[in-house]
């Protein structure tokens, strides 16, 4: 039974007879400890013939050792997950074995004899050297623990010098992230201070050209004034109020044509700053798509960085707990091997104890007879006094007996008080080993955690570094986004001011028509005029030549009667001179006549220009007509988009908290609309003529202002999809 014990506390142990030690030399101190201990004791201590040995493949390799030393080879040949099996051997020894192992004497019976007394000086000597032996056991021991504590440093400086990595690698990760964010606002901020500066000239422009737009109106309604006057006073007979007024009216339209002349280089200026506007846009535009770009490549750099920082976790996680592994397997022999010391420490303080209280139990129970019979010859000697010589010589002899058997005593106690002390000393050395070595696994156990913790740590630092990527990339796709949106917008824009330019033009070339027909009208007029002048002169010189031909028919007769009767008379002379006068009036009568027809000829020709020109007067008119019908509608067209422009810039003005810009704006879509409404009741326009402009308008301030969601709502409201 107590065989199985053994077997199951100490499992992987061997037995074996010392015996197979006799070969190695012996000291000389064992030889006399050999000689002097011919007779065993006759109970054997537990731990009598003890030795710790190695494996036997290694026996060929250590060293001999002494017959009475502990062997104490360890194999630290590591294998994986396993250590090397630790034998411990007991075996009771034969009498001449005394020189392979450590032997503590039992003594059943005390006699009171000099040779004893010898054996017991003879074993305290024994017990002396193999306490030097054990003792020097316990400091090769020493010896060996640093391995463990320098896998410990190792750890220890490895776990820090990943952390400073670590710490070095996320600073990095996260500066290089915050100096892009800083170079992104640097970006967008000097973009965003060009747009402000561009925008401020714009309202500039808008206000000169708002004002040059007011000061041509204000003339145009003084221009039409005066005409009313001027119309008043020629149907009044006023010619020279007429004529002050026309001077007035001149200055007016010079006035009026220089004002309108200002408006088109205000309307230059404001389509040359909104050109820069777009263009100031377009910049921001690619600063923001610029910024998607340096967060985009943050992203897959962070990415391939997260996973680079995975792996080298894995990898160094996996070093640590192949080395944590490995130290835990070497303090796991260290401490099988110290248990095992410490339990057969023990087992020896335990047994020399109980063969201390055995040793001296014979002479407990002499010393108490020796007591009593002392107390018996006291009474003795007291009851006889008659005896007291004799009794006094067994007295004396008794006392010396008492003194021999005490100084045996305490030699024997004294012997095994300091093996006992050596051992106690050796086992709270073992105590302290194994404490050290609990305070090791204790270390190694935090170790561990550290090791864990440095891989959660680089798992936690890996999910940071991702979502920054994460980050990253979603703020490149919002302004990527963003970018795309003010794009969109800004093609609505130009669409929508292409459009106005497109019908700005179509109205330049309109006006210009209506003024070249309107001068045709003119010159017409001013021919029709010059030809109906012509046309009565010619009929005035006709009527006059008529007149000269009845007064040259009336005369001819008359000068002719005269002639007759002066020849008659014989007045030869006077009917000369009427004959030249009949004559000459006849010659003046062809000469009228032929001039006559000249000018009836000339005055159909001016009458079929006249018609001609009337003709052409009304086809011009009916021309201006239809150009100014088209020129209206051009113009009901832009006051249209003007309308909804303004208003659109008023609402922007109102979500900026420009209050008075916002009411001066809706003051001009107000205007703007009753003028477009105005054209519309006079040329009769249909709704449904004008599907092709935009029902939607965007102002340029809050496209350059907006960003995010209100620009996406801003692009929901024109029903322009996001990118």
């Amino acid at each position: 039974m107590e065989s199985d014990e053994m077997d199951s506390l100490f499992q992987g142990m061997v037995l074996f007879d010392p015996t197979q030690s006799s070969t190695l030399p012996s000291t000389p101190t064992i030889s006399t400890i050999s000689d002097n201990s011919n007779q065993p004791p006759a109970d054997d201590n537990l731990f009598s013939d003890l030795t710790l040995v190695t494996p036997q493949i290694q026996q060929t390799l250590a060293p001999p050792l002494s017959a009475k030393s502990v062997t104490r080879q360890v194999s630290y040949t590591r294998k994986k997950k396993r250590a090397a099996g630790l034998r411990i051997g007991y075996k009771k020894d034969e009498i001449d074995s005394l020189a392979t192992a450590r032997s503590i004497p039992v003594v059943e019976q005390v006699r009171v004899s000099e040779d004893e007394i010898r054996d017991l000086e003879v074993e305290s000597k024994v017990r002396t050297v193999d306490d030097d032996e054990i003792e020097s056991d316990l400091v090769r021991d020493d010896v060996e623990k640093p391995d463990i504590s320098n896998d410990l440093e190792k750890l220890d400086v490895g776990i820090i010098g990943d952390e400073q990595v670590r710490e070095g690698d996320n600073w990095s990760i996260e500066g290089r992230f915050e100096r892009i964010r800083s170079d992104i606002t640097e970006n967008l901020r000097r973009a965003r201070e060009m747009v402000d500066s561009v925008s401020d000239k714009r309202k500039e422009s808008i206000r000169r050209r708002r004002k040059a737009a007011e000061d041509l109106s204000l003339a145009s309604t003084k221009y039409r004034e005066l005409e009313r006057q001027l119309e008043e006073a020629c149907e009044a007979e006023d010619f020279e109020m007429a004529d002050r007024l026309s001077d007035t009216l001149a200055s007016a339209d010079s006035e009026k044509e220089q004002l309108a002349v200002a408006l088109r280089d205000a309307d230059a200026e404001c389509d040359a700053v909104d050109v820069k506007m777009q263009g100031v846009l377009h910049l921001q535009i690619a600063a923001e798509e610029e910024c998607a770009s340096l967060l985009q490549r943050f992203s897959m750099d962070a990415e391939k960085d997260a996973d680079l920082v995975l792996r080298n976790a894995e990898v160094t996680s996996s070093k640590e707990t192949n080395k944590w592994d490995s130290s835990v397997e070497m303090a796991e022999v260290k401490r099988m091997e110290l248990d095992a010391e410490s339990f057969i420490v023990n087992e020896a303080r335990v047994s020399l104890n109980d063969s201390v209280d055995h040793l001296v139990e014979d002479d407990k129970r002499e010393i108490e007879i020796l007591h009593r019979k002392k107390e018996e010859l006291t009474d003795e000697l007291e009851r006889l006094l008659a005896l007291v010589k004799q009794k006094e010589s067994e007295l004396k002899e008794n006392e010396s007996s008492i003194e021999i058997v005490e100084k045996r005593i305490a030699n024997a106690v004294s012997g095994f008080q300091e093996a006992l002390s050596s051992i106690n000393t050796k086992f709270n050395s073992l105590q302290s080993d194994l404490s050290q070595m609990e305070l090791q696994s204790e270390a190694l156990s935090r170790k561990k955690e550290e090791v864990d913790e440095c891989f959660s740590q680089e798992q936690g630092r890996a999910l940071k570094i991702q979502n920054l990527a994460k980050t990253s990339a979603d703020e490149a796709n919002m302004y990527q986004e963003v970018a795309g949106l003010r794009k969109n917008l800004i093609q609505f824009i130009l669409r929508t001011r292409e459009h106005k330019l497109m019908l700005a033009k179509t109205g330049d070339k309109l006006t210009e028509d209506v003024q070249m027909l309107k001068q045709d009208i003119s010159n017409a007029r001013a021919s029709l005029q010059e030809l109906s002048t012509t046309k009565t002169s010619i009929q005035q010189e006709i009527e006059s030549l008529k007149h000269r031909l009845l007064f040259i028919d009336k005369r001819i007769p008359e000068l002719e009667a005269e002639k007759k009767v002066a020849a008659s008379v014989r007045n030869f002379k006077e009917a000369a001179r009427l004959a030249a006068e009949v004559k000459a009036l006849c010659v003046e009568k062809e000469g009228i006549q032929t001039k006559m027809e000249g000018s009836l000829s000339e005055l159909g020709k001016f009458e079929g220009e006249i018609v001609d020109t009337v003709n052409r007067l009304q086809d011009t008119e009916v021309h201006l007509l239809s150009k100014e019908k088209e020129l209206a509608m051009t113009r009901f067209q832009i006051l249209l988009l003007i309308a909804g422009a303004a208003t659109s810039e008023k609402s922007a003005a109102l979500q900026l908290g420009d209050v008075e810009e916002a009411e001066i704006l809706l003051g001009e879509a107000e205007v703007a609309e009753s003028e477009a409404r105005k054209l519309q009741s006079t040329y009769s326009f249909m709704d449904a003529e004008f599907d092709e402009l935009p029902k939607h308008f965007i102002s340029m301030e809050l496209v350059s202002n907006l960003g995010g969601a209100k620009l996406v709502e801003l692009a929901a409201t024109a029903h322009i999809p996001a990118p």
